[in-house]
């Protein structure tokens, strides 16, 4: 069969072929069909009695698909069955936009799939969430995008505009075969997050509802937060380009001599574009190298307006310690006027860490999509728009979920300015050992600091897994100035964007400034909370082009770049990531200052390494603000 056969001859041929072999079909074996339950229970959670486990297995067939401008994309399609007998009446559809590769061959010559368990190592719910919607009667599909996997064409990374009309095409073909009632959904984590929301802009008519998770919304606030350079992401570009041109990706049922995968490798090998995740777009107004855009300015979420008015529903999943985190929050600021619910716990970008959080997210899956693609009024929506697990010092995997309205920030937050002070509080082997203080200092007063450059923040901003104690960084303290507070008397609950505003004077024109807000406890392990990274000559505020939930923006134009006054105290003034963290009695703040974090990546060195010094005075006085939410 060649290409461009037509989708019922594709579709009856690829059926026939996936029933004959062993390798495309699947037992869920883990997940035995089971009788609903009596009682009907639909809450945060928890869900039963609302549908019914029919199905134990599928089928899995795969087939190009093409979209507007003719390229063709490779899609996997997953179908329910009972008693490996096909189920053939209409079933709504979730489609997943892999990024990551659909499907990798394996040496034994099975296809490693979505359903197989290889998958975006952010993706905390999705292959479970995959088989529970196949056990309770729906289609599954993941779709490599154009430029990856087995599908055609070329792409510019990162965000490549074509993606959410590429997506709108998918969307509109599932809807339209005879196994789909013409509802379609979509999930999936990270850039397979982000391709959802930007999809859903475009207002595919059958497109009803998606779930996306710690999905990027700004891409130059991640490669270069704060203007400085993360090296991490040239690696990333590194890995995107070697599972671009990778020969195991798995191709489709029809290409038996891999010649359709080859010639899709072969457009990748020669078109993709990787200048923007490899570091050379260093300002946000850059221009590509190779195709003259300028990346940042033009595909940042904000262009994509349509999304509030889409009527499409969004169920947003992230982590309170994500580095994505506030993204999600940007989106969703963004996406006001659309039908809005969010899933944040106490977990990293990698998501959900336990069977129990996994199965949660699975279940809030199940509710979402059940309520917009079957019409099953379970009451999701009727629910507190937003769910939260808060972390602590005690309780890393979080403590009990927490009902939060739609307003963000939250109404009852007390804006609250901590000061950075001089005197001793004996908690700290750093170079200062400082007070962060209530009062506004009266005096004049600084804080001197070496710059190290080997400053490494071990362990990075993950929590500690489940079980296991908390990453202690109060060795990483020692290399900095560090502002401790006195034990506080009862908790404290910091929930929302905390503010940095520091004045600073170097002895370099430039230098990168590295703040994070830490949890002492009373046996001084010092444990990660939120942070906030700024390069000084980036420090210019402007407008954003977009909502920014009223936070400081740093625009990090070219013509912006400046170095520091010598001599004269310079404002830095940078958001923090957005956290939920309860501070235990008895517990300290902390907030200690680098000017460098290898986690992030080397900062440029000068010889000799320049002091710099901290202002902390009535003029120039030193703070951090924080988002207090009262008991």
């Amino acid at each position: 069969m060649t290409h461009d056969q037509g989708p019922a001859a594709r579709q009856g041929l690829h059926r026939r072929t996936a029933l004959r072999t062993g390798a495309a079909f699947g037992l869920l074996g883990a997940l035995p069909a089971t009788a609903p339950a009596a009682e009907r229970v639909s809450r945060f959670g928890a869900y039963s009695g609302y549908s019914t486990a029919a199905y134990d297995g599928w089928v899995r067939t795969s087939l190009y698909v093409p979209v507007r401008d003719g390229t063709r994309l490779a899609v996997d399609i997953y179908r329910p069955t009972r008693s490996k007998a096909l189920h053939t009446e209409p079933l709504p559809v979730v489609w997943q936009p892999k990024r990551y590769q659909r499907a990798v061959m394996q040496p034994d010559g099975v296809a490693a799939t979505l359903m197989g368990g290889r998958d975006s190592p952010t993706a905390s719910y999705i292959s479970k969430s995959s088989k529970t919607l196949i056990r309770h009667g729906y289609v599954i599909a993941s779709v490599d995008r154009r430029g990856t996997g087995a599908s055609f064409g070329s792409r510019s990374e990162l965000s490549d505009p074509i993606d959410a009309t590429d997506g709108h095409d998918v969307s509109e073909w599932l809807a339209a075969q005879p196994w789909c009632t013409g509802k379609v959904g979509m999930f999936g984590a990270s850039y397979e997050g982000e391709m959802q929301l930007r999809v859903a802009a475009t207002r595919p008519p059958h497109l009803r509802a998606i779930m996306p998770e710690v999905s990027p919304f700004d891409w130059y606030w991640t490669v270069h937060p704060g203007g400085i350079a993360r090296t991490s992401q040239a690696g990333f570009a590194t890995m995107l380009a070697r599972i671009d041109t990778d020969p195991n990706n798995g191709p489709v049922d029809a290409d038996a001599d891999k010649s359709l995968l080859n010639a899709a490798l072969a457009e990748h090998r020669a078109r993709n574009d990787y200048s923007a995740p490899a570091g050379k777009l260093p300002y946000r107004d850059s221009r590509n190298p190779v195709t003259g855009e300028q990346n940042w300015l033009n595909r940042h979420g904000g262009h994509f307006a349509g999304l509030a008015k889409s009527g499409i529903a969004v169920y947003h999943v992230t982590g309170w310690f994500a580095n994505v985190g506030v993204h999600q929050w940007v989106w969703w600021d963004n996406a006001r006027g659309t039908p809005q619910k969010m899933l944040i716990g106490p977990w990293a970008a990698g998501g959900a860490r336990t069977e129990t959080e996994r199965d949660l997210c699975a279940i809030e899956a199940h509710r979402f999509f059940d309520h917009w693609l079957k019409g099953v009024q379970n009451g999701i929506m009727a629910e507190p728009a937003i769910h939260s697990s808060i972390p602590s010092s005690h309780t890393r995997n979080g403590g009990p979920w927490k009902g939060l309205p739609a307003a963000w920030p939250l109404a009852n937050e007390r804006r609250t300015e901590f000061f950075l002070a001089g005197g001793k509080t004996g908690t700290a082997g750093s170079v200062n050992d400082g007070r962060l203080t209530r009062a506004r200092p009266e005096a004049e007063g600084r804080d001197d600091l070496q710059v190290r450059y080997d400053c490494d923040y071990e362990g990075g901003c993950e929590p500690a897994e489940p079980g296991k104690p908390p990453i202690d960084h109060a060795g990483f303290d020692a290399q900095g100035l560090t502002y401790t507070s006195e034990p506080l008397e009862a908790d404290m609950e910091v929930t929302g964007h905390g503010v940095a505003r520091l004045w600073v004077t170097s002895t370099a024109e430039d230098g990168d400034f590295f703040l994070k807000l830490q949890d002492v406890d009373p046996n001084g392990v010092s444990t990660y909370v939120a942070n906030g990274a700024l390069r000084a000559s980036h420090r210019a505020l402007g407008e954003p082009p977009y909502r920014f939930l009223g936070l400081p923006w740093n625009r990090s134009h070219q013509a912006d770049m400046k170095p520091l006054i010598k001599g004269e105290p310079n404002e830095l003034v940078f958001a923090l990531f957005p956290t939920s963290y309860i501070f235990k009695a008895g517990h300290r703040l902390r907030v200690t200052l680098t000017g460098s974090d290898l986690d992030t990546g080397p900062s440029p060195q000068v010889s000799p390494a320049p002091v710099v010094s901290l202002h902390r005075s009535a003029r120039h006085a030193s703070s951090v603000v924080l988002p207090i939410i009262p008991a």
